[in-house]
């Protein structure tokens, strides 16, 4: 079971002091194989970054150019909806910019302004529901969690949205956003969208309307297919059990004010530490310097650290990233 504390309070900043150390002083056994372990880093499989280096309109069998690729759009965005038990009546587009400025375009559309329906990064361990907004409607932005997952959820929400990066393990650049019947047409009534709008999302063939590049889509297909072919209602329970070694491994450490916690189902946990917020900078840019682990910094939190938990963080390299963290802040000095 996959432990939640959504109600840890913020790390207390301390005097604890980050001191650099020599490479050669750090043991091969505490060097993580994989860098990409931060909760902020988006860890791909290699046999994916193989696929991307080779990917494009000519792994496609398809003439440069988006001409051609509805096809396999259409597929895949099969495989996708019924990964994330997308009803029938529900719209799922693939916008190709990161769920922020997303967000930004949907606040100067007049009905997603009227409604309340502005995806916001969801909080805590409390599941997402309808009824946030005027007459019911609601939205949220899912991204870094395991809630695009949850059965049922996105039928029940107006807008929905996550960048499916940390979830299946895929280079960042295509916000997945879900649409209910109701919100659809309300933005297909919005005049003057513009072609960044979603009313021309939804019309496909609108003319100068972004659509993903063929790199991004067989990025996409390769993460979907991985993770419906290995049983996705295991994730939670998986995560849990990667929360409990980083637990363990952490246990007693000086240079922390508590256990590790995860925030509701979010796909990282939090390390609270006795770091100040200068030192915490100064220890993420030296192991990102070093190419030794890349994302530990949260900005929601200056003085913790954050480790991912998916599927591509390795129970070895967080075993090998704790031994980390206790050379540089002196535990095994």
């Amino acid at each position: 079971m996959a432990l939640v504390d959504s109600e840890s309070p913020l790390p207390a900043t301390g005097e604890r002091k980050f001191t650099p150390v020599e490479l050669y002083d750090i043991p091969d056994a505490v060097l993580p194989r994989e860098p990409r372990l931060g909760g902020a880093c988006v860890a791909v499989p290699d046999d994916r970054l193989a696929s991307l280096a080779r990917s494009g309109p000519a792994v496609l069998g398809l003439r440069p150019g988006p001409v051609g690729t509805d096809g396999f759009t259409a597929s895949l965005l099969k495989e996708l909806r019924a990964l994330v038990g997308l009803p029938d009546g529900h719209s799922c587009l693939l916008v190709p910019v990161l769920p922020q400025p997303l967000a930004g375009l949907l606040a100067r559309e007049k009905w997603a302004v009227a409604h309340d329906v502005v995806p916001r990064p969801v909080g805590g361990a409390v599941r997402p529901f309808s009824a946030d907004g005027p007459e019911g409607w609601s939205a949220a932005d899912l991204s870094g969690t395991s809630w695009p997952l949850a059965d049922g959820l996105l039928a029940e929400l107006d807008v929905a949205a996550f960048c499916p990066g940390p979830l299946l393990g895929v280079v960042p650049g295509i916000t997945v956003l879900t649409l209910s019947p109701r919100a659809a047409a309300a933005a297909r009534a919005e005049e003057d969208s513009g072609p960044f709008g979603i009313r021309a999302l939804l019309d496909a063939d609108a003319p100068g309307t972004p659509r993903p590049s063929a790199s991004d889509l067989m990025m996409l297909a390769h993460g979907v297919r991985t993770l419906a072919e290995s049983h996705p209602e295991r994730l939670e329970g998986e995560i849990g059990a990667r929360l409990e070694l980083v637990r363990a491994h952490t246990i007693g450490r000086s240079w922390l004010t508590g256990p590790p916690y995860r925030r509701g189902r979010d796909l990282a946990c939090v390390l609270p530490t006795l770091l100040a917020p200068a030192a915490v900078r100064e220890l993420v840019e030296f192991v990102e310097s070093r190419a030794l682990v890349y994302g530990l910094a949260d900005p929601d939190r200056p003085t913790a650290l954050c480790v991912g938990l998916g599927r591509t963080s390795g129970d070895d390299d967080l075993v090998r990233l704790a031994g980390l963290l206790d050379v540089l802040l002196e535990e095994a000095r």
